[in-house]
């Protein structure tokens, strides 16, 4: 199981792609940026997973690191 951080590329269970974006606030889940609609989501840790980033400057160029 990978653990999630800030700045990661994840995938939602819908199959979006986002970067996380926020922490947890009391367990409640980690704030998305979704990469189509511009929204901001929570999710919980266990509904992301993490994906492979094709550009290695993608998540620097949004400000994640």
């Amino acid at each position: 199981m990978t653990t999630i951080a800030l700045g990661m590329e994840v995938e939602t269970p819908n199959g979006e792609r986002g970067q996380v974006v926020g922490s947890p606030r009391d367990g409640k889940g980690w704030l998305v940026c979704l990469d189509r609609s511009g929204f901001d989501r929570r999710f919980r840790e266990e509904q992301l997973r993490e994906t492979q980033c094709a550009d290695p400057y993608l998540i620097a160029s949004r400000g994640g690191w």
